[in-house]
């Protein structure tokens, strides 16, 4: 039973939590829709799923709002250096065939 509740929690906070786009947000007024505009274009990986799930696991399937909020701190600082990283490395020219 508790396996299924804790599916059903994951299944209702994913599909409460899902991606939205900055650009389409109005301008934050709380710190938590700061939280969630800066974290915008954070993608969800299995890796933050897991860890979420761990966080419920340790917490008695308590504090799903908490333990979302922090596997996006966790995880979304490095995809957002992974990308700039990307922006800021030029695309490497296609070297011609000898």
């Amino acid at each position: 039973m508790l396996p299924l509740r804790l599916a059903a929690a994951l299944l209702l906070a994913s599909s409460i939590l899902a991606p939205v786009h900055a650009e389409e947000v109005a301008p934050p007024t709380t710190k938590l829709e700061r939280f969630q505009v800066k974290h915008a274009n954070c993608k969800w990986t299995n890796e933050m799923g897991n860890y979420m799930y761990e966080c419920l696991k340790a917490n008695f399937n308590m504090n799903a709002h908490w333990c979302h909020n922090e596997a996006m701190d966790v995880f979304c600082p490095k995809q957002d250096g992974e990308a700039q990283a990307a922006e800021a490395k030029p695309a490497e020219a296609a070297k011609p065939a000898n």
